[in-house]
């Protein structure tokens, strides 16, 4: 007696795009009991009004959902970082579509305790329970607010929540939207809450976010995969990547963890294709390997080269200063910017940097190392 989980990355479908996967990924996701994935985005409804936060808003087809229903899967999170961005009246749109296509939901609601609502499954006598957040970026309900939004990974009832259902569940899988984007390692906050987590009794941690694959490790007799990357995403920064990222597929028993399979795909002109592991961008044995041998040295240097390289000049604009390294054209810009008073979304910038978990642990850690400060 079995169950069987496909577990995979970032979904949106922007362009309405019905026939974005191969038929072995189709046939491996309907083969699943589960079949779960990062839903990115709400879907386009009326009357759309996007809410005030630094970075851009994300929507994607009505009929994504639908999309994603022909094909087999009958889960998705939303705990993610753009799951909010047109407010309450986009979440509730997409719960609304998904409820239609009987597609269930974790990680986000259109109230608090819903947000924090976790899934049980049961299938041959195995009780698996699948429970999903995201660091905090816009639109998280970190604390208890009168609207919706997504599940925070460091909020009390995460760890309440995973207390009580190891004296329920046979298994616990936690799906976790959070890390850095675009390095191919995880940095140490983020593998330490990781780990935190699986000593509470979870079972398998799959993550996404950083829009690239990074590896897995198992920890005592837990399994962590830090992120799959992309599945499918086809919005402007990313329609013309092939986005080589991995899938998973867990299959578990009463006692846990039976076995995985690791599925490697990418997207070619527009479809996601099932792959051979040679023809993949990425080794996942070198990036398993990031995560031992000289891992604290590689840590440190990342923080020190995204500071320097980024997060010291978004202090900067900020706080109303200009950047060193910037065009006379970009100069002027900025300047005429601030004479017309529209330099306010400085602070929502600030705020983005300070709020965002990973951003907040490069440049603490990057600025301790520079200054040598304890």
């Amino acid at each position: 007696m079995s169950l069987k989980i496909f577990a995979c990355g970032d979904y949106v479908n922007f362009k309405a795009n019905e026939d974005f996967i191969d038929s072995d990924l189709k046939e491996i996701i309907s083969n699943s009991d589960i079949a779960i994935c990062n839903f990115e985005a709400p879907i386009y409804h009326e009357n759309m009004q996007a809410i005030k936060k630094a970075g851009p808003h994300l929507y994607q087809a009505f009929e994504s959902i639908k999309y994603l229903k022909n094909v087999g899967f009958n889960y998705v999170s939303l705990a993610n970082n753009h799951i909010y961005d047109y407010d309450q009246k986009g979440l509730k749109a997409t719960i609304s579509e998904l409820n239609k296509n009987m597609i269930n939901y974790i990680g986000a609601g259109l109230d608090f305790n819903e947000a924090y609502k976790y899934s049980i499954f049961v299938k041959d006598g195995v009780k698996i329970s699948l429970i999903a957040a995201c660091e905090n970026e816009f639109g998280c309900l970190y604390e208890e607010e009168n609207r919706g939004g997504y599940a925070y990974i460091f909020h009390y009832k995460i760890e309440d929540n995973i207390k009580k259902l190891r004296q329920e569940v046979d298994v616990i899988v936690f799906i976790s939207h959070a890390g850095v984007e675009d390095i191919n390692f995880p940095i140490k906050e983020w593998r330490d809450r990781y780990k935190r987590l699986c000593d509470l009794g979870v079972d398998v941690i799959i993550g996404h976010h950083p829009h690239v694959p990074q590896g897995y490790e198992i920890y005592n007799n837990s399994i962590i995969f830090y992120s799959l990357g992309n599945f499918y995403f086809d919005t402007a920064g990313f329609e013309h990547k092939s986005d080589d990222s991995y899938s998973v597929i867990l299959e578990f028993s009463k006692n846990g963890l039976k076995d995985f399979q690791i599925i490697k795909h990418k997207k070619i002109n527009g479809k996601v294709y099932k792959i051979k592991d040679d023809e993949a961008s990425f080794c996942l044995e070198n990036l398993n390997n990031l995560l031992m041998d000289n891992y604290e040295e590689r840590n440190n240097e990342i923080c020190l080269k995204l500071f320097e390289r980024y997060y010291y000049d978004y202090y900067k604009i900020a706080i109303g200063k200009l950047p060193e390294n910037i065009s006379f054209r970009e100069k002027l810009k900025y300047i005429i910017k601030v004479l017309l008073g529209k330099n306010s979304d400085n602070k929502l910038l600030l705020l983005h940097n300070i709020k965002i978990d990973s951003h907040r642990f490069i440049v603490q850690r990057a600025l301790k190392l520079i200054t040598g400060a304890i």
